[in-house]
């Protein structure tokens, strides 16, 4: 399974003037095209809820975490039905997490990683810099992803 962060869905869902819009286009068609099995740590979708709650309807909110997972064909981890608590995680864990100097929301994500996705292939992000050297999983930006999947060497 490879691992989408949250500035992935928001560049193609609220903006496409973003640099980087087409890459992240590129790389979404081809996950779709190559049936590639992708997820998304809980508190990365979430972030992306939090998002676009600014402008949908308070009655739609419950209902788009489900809709945007579905729509993009991901798998939350950990699994809301048999996680149902918020993040799944330890207090300790996520401070022990900073201390790798990160954000709570990144900090958040990388124990949800470890502990229910240490076997995913990587996580994209365009915000690589924040994660690498910091996850149990290796991480790239769409762009480098991208080059080692369609290089001749493939």
């Amino acid at each position: 399974m490879i691992l989408l962060d949250a500035d992935v869905l928001l560049i193609d869902i609220r903006f496409p003037r973003d640099a980087n819009f087409a890459v992240n286009q590129q790389l979404l068609e081809w996950l779709r095209s190559e049936h590639r099995a992708a997820g998304i740590a809980a508190q990365a979708l979430l972030e992306v809820v939090g998002i676009l709650s600014f402008n949908v309807s308070p009655a739609k909110i419950p209902a788009l975490a489900r809709q945007v997972a579905r729509q993009y064909r991901l798998t939350v981890v950990p699994d809301w039905k048999s996680q149902p608590e918020y993040a799944g995680c330890r207090v300790q864990d996520v401070l022990d997490q900073m201390t790798r100097q990160m954000a709570l929301g990144d900090a958040v994500q990388a124990v949800q990683i470890e502990r229910f996705a240490p076997q995913a292939e990587c996580l994209l992000t365009w915000n690589a810099r924040h994660f690498v050297g910091k996850l149990v999983i290796p991480v790239f930006t769409p762009q480098e992803w991208l080059a080692q999947q369609i290089s001749p060497a493939s």
